[in-house]
C-alpha cells in the first residue's frame, strides 16, 4: 500500500480521490458521494480513531486496502478500508467495514460529536441493499481446516473465542444466521500467508457486507479469522440471531454492550 493511499484514506490527500468518488462507512447505510464530502468523512473517522495504527495491508485484482487498529473510548476497535481506482489512477470507491459491533458503538459516539449524519444508524424505509457500482461476483476460495488453537476476532463478540472446539460452533451458528452469500473480491494479505474475502449476504432481509480475513499457520491451517461488517444496524440483526443460537455456549463476557434480546438501536 502506498503512502498516498494511506493519506487518502485518512482524509489528508483529497487530490488522490476522483471528483465523483463514493464512500461506504461502517456505521451509515447510504454511500457518501463527492470528493469534498468523502474526504471530510474520512478525516472525521481518522480523528475519531485518534491516529490509528496500520496493522495489515491487502492487495487484490483492482482493489487494495488497509486494516487500522485503534481504541476509541478505551475499546479495541478495528476497521478495514478497501479502495478501487479509475482509469486515471484516482480512487473511485472506498468501502469501510468495522469490528466488533459493541465497540463500534464507542466510535459512533465519538463521531456523532463532530457529524451526526456520520453516526445515523437508520436503514431507510425498506430492506437495506447497498448502492454503488454493480459488482462482478467471483467464486469463494477454499478455506483450509481450522488449527486446533484457532482464534476468532468476531464482528459481534466483545471477547475472542479461541480453540477449534469453540470457534467451530460459532462459525456453524453464523452459517445458520445468513443466506445467499456472494463474493465481491478476494485479496491477499501482504507479508503473511492468508487471504481476505469481500462478501454480501442477507440477514433478516437486509444485506450485510463483510470482509473475512483468514491467516494461515506454517501447516497451512487457519490460525486466525478476523471478520469486519457494515452497516452497523444490519449487524445488530446478525448479533441478535447469533445470540439466540449461542447464549447457552458463550458467557456474558462475549456479549458486552446493549442487550442482544432488546430493541434495535435507533437514530
Amino acid at each position: 500500500m502506498s503512502d498516498q493511499l494511506n493519506a487518502a484514506l485518512s482524509g489528508e490527500a483529497p487530490t488522490a480521490l476522483a471528483e465523483d468518488v463514493s464512500l461506504a462507512t461502517p456505521l451509515v447505510a447510504a454511500r457518501i458521494a463527492g470528493r469534498d464530502a468523502v474526504s471530510a468523512a474520512l478525516g472525521t473517522y481518522h480523528q475519531a480513531l485518534a491516529a490509528p495504527e496500520v496493522t495489515v495491508r491487502l492487495k487484490g485484482d483492482g482493489v487494495e486496502g488497509v486494516v487500522y487498529s485503534a481504541s476509541p473510548g478505551g475499546r479495541p476497535t478495528e476497521i478495514v478500508a478497501l479502495a478501487r481506482h479509475n482509469a486515471a489512477g484516482l480512487i473511485s470507491t472506498i468501502d469501510v467495514y468495522g469490528r466488533p459491533w459493541p465497540f463500534m458503538a464507542a466510535l459512533r459516539e465519538v463521531i456523532a460529536k463532530t457529524d451526526d449524519a456520520l453516526a445515523d444508524p437508520g436503514l431507510g424505509s425498506g430492506p437495506y441493499t447497498p448502492d454503488g457500482p454493480t459488482p462482478v461476483w467471483v467464486d469463494h476460495p477454499a478455506v483450509p481446516p481450522l488449527a486446533q488453537d484457532v482464534a476468532l476476532y468476531s464482528p459481534i463478540l466483545s471477547e475472542e473465542p479461541t480453540g477449534k472446539a469453540v470457534v467451530g460452533p460459532v462459525l456453524k451458528a453464523a452459517a445458520q444466521s445468513f443466506s445467499d452469500l456472494k463474493v465481491r473480491a478476494v485479496l491477499d494479505i501482504e507479508g503473511r500467508s492468508g487471504f481476505a474475502v469481500v462478501i454480501d449476504e442477507y440477514v433478516d432481509g437486509h444485506v450485510q457486507q463483510l470482509v473475512e480475513m483468514f491467516t494461515l499457520n506454517d501447516a497451512g491451517e487457519v490460525a486466525e479469522i478476523r471478520i469486519f461488517t457494515r452497516p452497523w444496524l444490519v449487524t445488530a440483526h446478525f448479533r441478535k440471531r447469533m445470540y439466540a443460537l449461542l447464549k447457552e455456549t458463550l458467557g456474558a463476557e462475549f456479549w458486552e454492550g446493549p442487550d442482544p434480546e432488546g430493541p434495535f438501536p435507533t437514530p
